[in-house]
């Protein structure tokens, strides 16, 4: 049964996009399911945009969007300087989600932002850094009856979910130089999603999901443009982080529900016209055990495939919710896309292209 989290009243103002005219922004991930989103949606705000991407880049996915290029790497620094020059805000995408080992996660999520930190910090006149993280860094609600606010403790339960607590750390240390902002967003969906909504999909045509841990077990989620609206405003409005304030300049967000897994397949069911798919139970050993497979099977396939043993341990902990409060108060954010809504736009593109 959806739960909303943040009810509205006639009180509430609503979100206004920022203006973004004359803003510059360098972006890191451009070329990601979320970063070319956020760069359509800075540049139609009247901002500009520097992707930096690699040089095996796929700059295609930004076909018919006016940004700049600029070749960097976030290992060793190279080029990070010249690419964010000019920028006024800088916001910090890249990631990997999925990698073979603890040591993959780290050098992607926590040395990468450390570097990218370290090199604003020696800027005359840093930009403000926006580190676009995770749910996953802040962990699971233990128990019912409450999401996780920015004030709890973190106690992240996978290697992705501490890399990107790590990372949080890393761009935190250098928080006196540049002003900084992070962003913990939860489940994100929406066209070019290729995890989350393909996996909805395929278990709503199955017509039976499984799901680990008790009903009541709950998730918030998010459409991407909600997400990158609430990037921008942070970058612009949120309020910064302090070395010695481990909760200050963090963000959650959320579209203001909270859902079971049954809630979730049988939206998907019903707009793909699959009927209400069974939500078979499946104890957590089951969960842990199927993860360890599915990623062995993906070594032997070259890959690590969408659900492994990390994305197990992310199932069977808790409920993975969070409140937006936070963010309305500082910036009025406030999510404008229902799930229902944003998976017919998710599932339009992925059936039709």
């Amino acid at each position: 049964m959806t739960i909303s989290i943040n009810p509205p009243c006639e009180a509430e103002r609503p979100f206004v996009r920022p203006d973004m005219s004359g803003i510059r922004v360098a972006v890191t991930g451009a070329t990601g399911f979320v970063g070319r989103r956020l760069c359509r949606r800075i540049v139609e705000g009247g901002g500009r945009v520097t992707a930096l991407v690699r040089p095996r880049s796929d700059r295609r996915v930004l076909d018919g969007c006016p940004v700049d290029f600029a070749v960097a790497d976030l290992l060793t620094g190279s080029g990070v300087a010249g690419a964010v020059s000019d920028a006024n805000v800088v916001m910090h995408l890249a990631a990997a989600l999925r990698v073979g080992s603890h040591a993959g996660f780290r050098l992607a999520n926590t040395v990468a932002t450390g570097v990218l930190a370290g090199v604003l910090a020696t800027s005359g006149a840093p930009p403000r850094l926006v580190v676009c993280s995770s749910l996953a860094a802040a962990g699971p609600v233990l128990g019912q009856g409450r999401a996780r606010c920015e004030e709890d403790p973190p106690c992240p339960v996978s290697s992705y979910g501490a890399s990107k607590l790590a990372g949080e750390r890393e761009a935190r240390r250098f928080a006196e130089q540049v002003p900084t902002v992070i962003v913990r967003p939860p489940i994100v969906y929406g066209p070019g999603d290729v995890a989350f909504v393909p996996h909805l999909a395929a278990t709503a045509r199955s017509r039976v999901a499984v799901r680990p841990g008790p009903a009541a077990r709950v998730y918030s989620v998010l459409y991407v443009d909600d997400l990158c609206d609430a990037l921008i405003a942070a970058g612009l409005q949120g309020r910064t982080a302090s070395p010695d304030e481990p909760h200050s300049g963090v963000y959650h967000l959320c579209d203001g529900v909270e859902y079971t897994l049954a809630d979730l397949v049988r939206t998907a069911g019903a707009l793909l016209g699959c009927g209400r798919p069974l939500v078979l139970p499946v104890p957590s050993p089951v969960v842990r055990a199927a993860g360890v497979v599915s990623e062995a099977v993906g070594r032997l396939q070259g890959g690590v495939p969408v659900f492994n043993r990390d994305k197990a341990r992310e199932a069977v902990a808790g409920s993975w919710t969070a409140s937006s409060d936070r963010a309305y108060r500082d910036f009025g954010f406030r999510a404008r896309v229902g799930l229902e809504d944003g998976l017919r736009e998710a599932f339009k593109e992925m059936l039709h292209g």
